[in-house]
């Protein structure tokens, strides 16, 4: 029998779904927080969680990664009365099943849940994929996980894919991997940076050209397209191109022929095509910046590239292998790192993603001159600054929302605290407060036996006070059972 939860704050919407699936059979669930939720889908063990985006404790797309990380590895569905595209995209991206508005029919209902159980049993069914080769390539995060998911399947496809993702994240690699573990390995991988090619050069570039064909052509010469038969055309930054060198790859997509610049005769290519962006390429097409009809061409398989904030897990790892290769590189014995090191690292947000990473650790290494370990202090000091200036601004926000305060000297890379810098009397009171609070909340807690009700009735607090102060201290909610 399917396990399925419903997390919504509406117990009308929860008591219709529950009442709809087990009509069918189906083991149903309800909770009203995501706190509560992740209790009940850890006891549960689901196949299936139908989740609202906006909850008392947060919104739901926050939680998506820790749900899907439960032992049972359960799909979700999105449902909401509010929903953004926006929202949307990053449900999907996230690796939710679908997206769906309320109020919701019973015959939608029933056919989601037939799909995604059918689904889920086909995915536990299948056969295993031989591991990827993955060069270059490292991290254990979820996100990560997905992504190779979605790797491994378009290597076993020859339909074009476009890879999407932030500047910097490693598109390239990807489509490498793509490459690497998929029929065409053994030909040849040909990327062209599409934001480099002027306009007056791209169609030569990729098409080649003649002998004549235009002044300084002395010579034939192959194009990239040629080139990359048998193998992969990897097209970084498609957006990028001319809308005419755009119109031209498109019939070579549709024909697989091309005619070089200057000749009369055409061409073929059999390759693939793996294209990658960092824009969002449905915009384009609205202000007629990119082909509408290319980009269903290039977008028959998609693979999106988390940033590397929401892969902050890997950081260890990642500096790790880069800190390797970067002494290797410069013939210099292997550094470590001190304990606040890859803290600091943890507490910047990392714009320019796997690219800045390495051009950071390079200048640390640099900064760190005969040093054997490597230290906050090494970073590079734009770096530092953005780091310390986020941790002013997470203080000032957390003391003006009621919260302790953080101490100067628990912060990464913190310097000693000077006179002027001495925490007000108020700060730290409110610091023991907080403390005190916390502890006592834990006591309460351990009372399970008893309700939510008589909990909040000894404490002497209501039961939003009770369970914000849970939230706040970032507690576990009374285990299932004491609230009802």
């Amino acid at each position: 029998m399917a396990v399925i939860v419903v997390i919504d704050d509406d117990p009308i919407v929860c008591k219709m779904i529950c009442k709809t699936l087990q009509d069918k059979d189906y083991e149903c669930h309800t909770a009203y927080t995501l706190s509560q939720g992740m209790e009940v889908v850890r006891q549960s063990l689901p196949d299936l969680i139908f989740l609202d985006l906006s909850m008392p404790d947060g919104n739901g797309l926050t939680w998506m990664d820790a749900y899907m990380e439960t032992p049972s590895s359960p799909e979700v569905i999105i449902i909401t009365s509010t929903g953004s595209e926006k929202s949307l995209e990053e449900a999907i991206s996230k690796g939710a099943w679908d997206f769906i508005q309320k109020p919701v029919s019973v015959r939608m209902l029933h056919h989601l849940v037939h799909q995604t159980l059918r689904y889920r049993k086909d995915k536990g069914t299948g056969k295993e994929r031989v591991a990827l080769k993955l060069p270059g390539i490292v991290g254990e995060s979820q996100s990560l996980h997905r992504c190779l998911q979605e790797v491994a399947q378009a290597a076993s496809s020859s339909a074009p894919c476009l890879i999407h993702g932030e500047t910097g994240v490693g598109k390239e690699l990807i489509a490498r991997a793509i490459h690497a573990n998929s029929d065409r390995h053994g030909g040849p991988f040909v990327a062209v940076d599409c934001a480099s090619l002027t306009e007056s050069l791209a169609g030569s570039t990729l098409f080649g050209h003649r002998k004549g064909a235009f002044t300084g052509a002395h010579t034939d010469k192959s194009g990239l397209i040629e080139s990359a038969a048998g193998g992969v055309l990897f097209l970084d930054e498609i957006g990028e191109l001319p809308l005419d060198i755009q119109k031209n790859l498109l019939r070579v997509l549709q024909e697989q022929r091309f005619r070089p610049v200057g000749a009369l005769q055409e061409k073929r290519s059999d390759f693939r095509l793996i294209s990658a962006t960092h824009r969002d390429l449905n915009a384009m097409t609205e202000k007629n910046a990119f082909r509408e009809d290319l980009l269903y061409r290039v977008m028959g398989q998609k693979v999106f590239v988390p940033p590397l904030r929401d892969r902050l897990d890997d950081l260890n790892i990642l500096a790790g292998y880069f800190l390797q290769n970067i002494c290797k590189q410069y013939e210099m014995p292997t550094k470590g790192f001190s304990p606040d090191f890859i803290p600091a690292l943890r507490a910047y947000d990392w714009p320019g993603n796997i690219r800045e990473l390495i051009h950071c650790l390079e200048n640390t290494v640099a900064a760190s001159r005969e040093k054997p370990i490597l230290y906050p202090q090494d970073l590079p000091p734009h770096i530092r600054i953005r780091i310390r200036s986020g941790q002013f601004a997470a203080r000032s926000d957390s003391t003006a929302a009621g919260q302790s305060p953080v101490m100067m000297d628990e912060l990464p890379n913190a310097p000693a605290v000077s006179a002027d810098e001495w925490p007000k009397i108020r700060d730290v009171r409110k610091q023991a407060m907080d403390i005190a609070e916390k502890a006592y909340l834990e006591k309460l807690l351990e009372m399970s036996a008893d309700s939510v009700k008589e909990l909040c009735r000894k404490a002497g607090l209501s039961r939003p006070h009770f369970y914000a102060l849970l939230r706040k201290h970032d507690l576990p909610p009374p285990k299932k059972g004491a609230g009802q």
